[in-house]
């Protein structure tokens, strides 16, 4: 996580974390935009095993049901983050 630039006391125009610049809605939406895909690729990553693992077995020895809610959420939420055009999200974290 990229850490903001140090903004000397009395230059802040508005309280709390508002941008103060350019650069400061850079370093912002940037890590943003880093944590999402992140957190997109963890979730896909996580999709993945799942379809291949079986949670009823040891050493997980879960509920039918359970399973199925676990895995039909993490199925979801992969779709839909999939769905997610990331153009312009790579643009912003350079990757292209």
């Amino acid at each position: 996580m990229t850490v903001p630039p140090y903004v000397p006391a009395g230059t802040q125009t508005e309280p709390g974390l508002s941008p103060n610049s350019a650069s400061d809605v850079n370093v912002q939406v940037g890590s943003l935009m880093r944590q999402f895909t992140a957190v997109k690729e963890a979730v896909d990553r996580q999709h993945n095993w799942l379809e291949t693992a079986d949670l009823k077995l040891a050493p997980y020895n879960m509920e039918a049901d359970d399973e199925t809610l676990i895995k039909s959420a993490v199925a979801d939420l992969d779709a839909a983050l999939d769905a997610v055009n990331m153009t312009f999200i790579n643009r912003l974290t350079g990757l292209y």
